[in-house]
């Protein structure tokens, strides 16, 4: 039905300062589904994420916890393992830039653009926001009442002077705003797109500085070991650093691979001004698409830890089940915008789609099944399909749906997926079975049962990918197997000929009550 195609999924690499929130694991979450969502239709997929666990901050926080910077950023990794676990994340790699591979990529990167001249030794003054890890120019200070130095955060900025090493950006600034206007599909959404060329290039583009002093925990430049690679730089580059040489040439060099970096919208200037521009200067390939989200926010607040307001994720996994979770980050979060969660809101969302509409479908179509058609999916022949609103139907879902994954439009995909459980229930209220078993018309019982159960089957296939735990379960008692769910047989509808379901089945997804 397509070609395959090598498809390379990140996240960003999150900073080990503290336990993961639902932050994270929406970022996570998203990328995760895409993955799982391009290899439901053939694709190959290497899924990287991970740990960015040096600079300041780190040792700051570790020295609070009475560890080692070392241990406390194995404890942190851990706590997001585990996370990643309860959540069914699926990544390939996950990097952890303490490790030595990184440490010796990153050095012999520093090396080679201290070599070709795009970097260079100076001195930088100005200040510096400890909890970013980020110089602010003057530009971008906020400064209170109080008359306080802020960065956009609300974070207290400190003055430095020192010598550091220094990214040759102005030296790609052109280049870069040029290749953001001319690749549209670069930077997603579009809003993105302007802020970064508004915000960051239709300013003074300065170079960057890309070292710190006097710091114990990072990793140091070969060429002169008093400096530490900035934090930055070294968590880009892990994007690369755990890559064997097979998978950088299959998933990042070859000019038909598509690379998707996703990140939340505080990070772009690295991901779409920085990152790129390091890429160009080692001529390498430069990521296809930057997805940058809008941020979760609880009571009209963006989450942070400096906030102290960050919702736990494990509290909704343990009240309501992780397919919940993954379910209404994907549902009811924008790309675009900000997205708001409150319990209510979460509910509201289970109830209607989850429990109303694909848990009811699944219900009410096991017991059709059994009730007039004694637990089996009827036999039709090819002619009987000619003509077939339902056939018809399914064929132009399935189109969208194929249409939107690779255009990586997650919250489109699940509602395309609940519009065919919709359409589903209602075609059961329209049909109503339970008059034709009164008027004994066989064959429309038949036509019915079958076109019903391909309903549920298209709608479970491409709901897998969210609902990863659920969809196991409906699988089961329906019993599919691996052909009748294979993407080279979605629209094969012939496939459920003289097909037994199961003889156990119980709901799913329960309404949840609200307290």
């Amino acid at each position: 039905m397509k070609d395959k195609r090598n498809i390379y999924i990140s996240t960003p690499i999150y900073y080990a300062s503290g336990k993961p929130h639902l932050g994270h694991a929406y970022t996570t979450i998203l990328a995760d589904v895409i993955k799982k969502y391009h290899e439901l239709i053939g694709d190959n997929v290497l899924f990287i994420t991970g740990m960015d666990e040096h600079g300041q901050k780190i040792v700051d926080v570790s020295n609070k916890a009475n560890l080692e910077p070392k241990k406390f950023v194995d404890e942190i990794s851990e706590d997001f393992k585990k996370l990643w676990s309860s959540l069914d994340i699926s990544y390939d790699i996950f990097v952890r830039t303490s490790e030595q591979k990184h440490k010796k990529y990153v050095q012999n990167v520093f090396s080679k653009l201290i070599k070709e001249d795009n970097i260079y030794l100076s001195n930088w003054k100005g200040w510096y926001c400890p909890q970013c890890e980020e110089n602010y120019s003057k530009s971008k200070i906020v400064i209170d009442e109080h008359k306080n130095h802020k960065c956009q955060f609300g974070h207290s900025l400190v003055l430095k002077n020192e010598p550091s090493y220094f990214l040759k950006i102005s030296k790609f600034a052109k280049w870069i705003e040029q290749y953001i206007k001319t690749h549209k599909e670069f930077i997603y959404p579009k809003t993105r797109e302007n802020e970064v060329i508004n915000s960051f290039l239709k300013n003074e583009i300065n170079d960057l500085s890309v070292s710190r002093i006097n710091l114990n925990w990072g990793i140091d430049i070969k060429e002169d070991p008093k400096h530490t690679v900035y934090v930055w730089i070294d968590a880009l580059l892990s994007y690369l650093s755990f890559l064997t040489d097979k998978q950088f040439n299959d998933y990042w060099m070859d000019q038909n691979s598509q690379i998707i970096h996703l990140m939340s919208k505080e990070i772009i200037k690295f991901h779409c001004v920085y990152w790129p521009i390091i890429l160009k200067m080692l001529d390498f390939k430069i990521p296809t698409n930057i997805i940058s989200h809008g941020w979760i926010i609880s009571d009209n607040q963006k989450m942070s830890k400096s906030l102290g307001n960050v919702i736990d994720p494990l509290e909704y996994i343990t009240k309501y089940g992780s397919d919940s979770l993954r379910f209404f980050l994907i549902r009811n979060s924008y790309i675009e915008n900000d997205s708001i969660i409150n319990n209510e809101l979460f509910i509201n969302i289970f109830n209607n789609d989850l429990a109303n509409n694909y848990g009811n479908l699944i219900n009410r179509s096991l017991n059709i099944i059994k009730k007039f058609s004694d637990g089996k999916v009827p036999e039709l022949a090819k002619n009987d399909l000619k003509n077939s609103e339902v056939v018809s139907f399914l064929n132009a879902s399935i189109n969208k749906i194929i249409k939107l994954i690779q255009e990586n439009k997650t919250k489109d995909i699940i509602d395309e997926v609940l519009n065919i459980s919709d359409y589903a229930n209602k075609y059961i209220e329209q049909t109503k079975p339970w008059e034709l078993a009164k008027q004994n018309n066989i064959k429309e019982i038949k036509t019915f049962v079958f076109n019903l159960a391909n309903l549920v089957r298209v709608c479970t296939f491409f709901l897998q990918p969210i609902l990863t735990k659920g969809t196991k379960e409906v699988i089961r008692q329906f019993n599919f197997n691996k052909q009748q769910l294979n993407f080279e047989n979605i629209n094969d509808y012939l496939i459920l000929n003289d097909h037994k379901i199961s003889n156990e089945s119980y709901p799913i997804y329960l309404r949840i009550k609200k307290d």
